[in-house]
């Protein structure tokens, strides 16, 4: 019977550490989404000073630029970033970029105390600032397609596949970003963005441009219910 007692006992014990850790767990995932979901001051003003001395740099070496993926959606919809996304994205042109030495363009990014490196599988630059891993910013790169005229991603990964792959190289027509580009803000920034405003989204998410952006666990109770 003491036995039994004491299994007893010590299955009692375990299911209530069990039960208060699942609680723990719970009240920390809650807490998380929350964070998640709304960016702090501090975020925002990091994400406008990187945005700034990032465009400062592009102006110092006469390169076009524009808003585009998340960041252009943040721009539309809140006139910042999207409160969830703490990535600043660009576009570029590849035909400008081929122009400028790669040892000047680093020069101009560090004088802005800014570091560059791009991945040449992507086709795309990761910036920040000086020793702050967080925000950073992507420069994807973008040049026209000789067979089809049309805008389309650079990098390796994207060379290898058949120009007509529009989904995978994100394709857009080249008049949605003919000079001069009009401008939006974006937090404390006034930044070119393509023309037709959520026109060029429809080829950078051709699978989900009309779907509802906001991240499930950041959808109020109502929002859910409709899904």
């Amino acid at each position: 019977m003491k036995i039994i007692r004491f299994q007893l006992k010590r299955l009692v014990v375990v299911i209530f550490i069990i039960i208060v850790l699942f609680a723990l767990h719970s009240v920390w995932n809650n807490e998380k989404i929350s964070f998640d979901c709304v960016m702090s001051t501090d975020t925002e003003k990091k994400l406008d000073n990187l945005l700034d001395e990032i465009q400062k740099a592009l102006v110092d070496l006469k390169l076009t630029y524009f808003l585009c993926y998340n960041s252009l959606w943040g721009a539309l919809k809140f006139k910042k970033s999207l409160p969830w996304h703490t990535e600043l994205e660009l576009c570029v042109l590849n035909k400008e970029l081929t122009a400028v030495d790669e040892g000047i363009l680093n020069r101009i990014f560090k004088s802005h105390s800014l570091v560059i490196i791009y991945n040449s599988a992507g086709g795309f630059y990761k910036v920040n600032k000086f020793e702050e891993n967080v925000p950073t910013a992507t420069l994807t790169v973008f040049e026209e397609d000789q067979l089809t005229h049309q805008m389309r991603r650079v990098g390796w990964i994207h060379r290898v596949l058949p120009p007509n792959s529009c989904e995978e190289l994100n394709c857009f027509p080249p008049e949605l970003i003919s000079e001069p580009m009009p401008t939006i803000m974006f937090g404390t920034n006034k930044v070119p963005v393509p023309r037709d405003s959520i026109e060029i989204l429809k080829y950078l998410f051709p699978n989900s441009w009309w779907e509802d952006i906001t991240p499930f666990h950041c959808r109020t109770s109502t929002e859910r219910q409709i899904i």
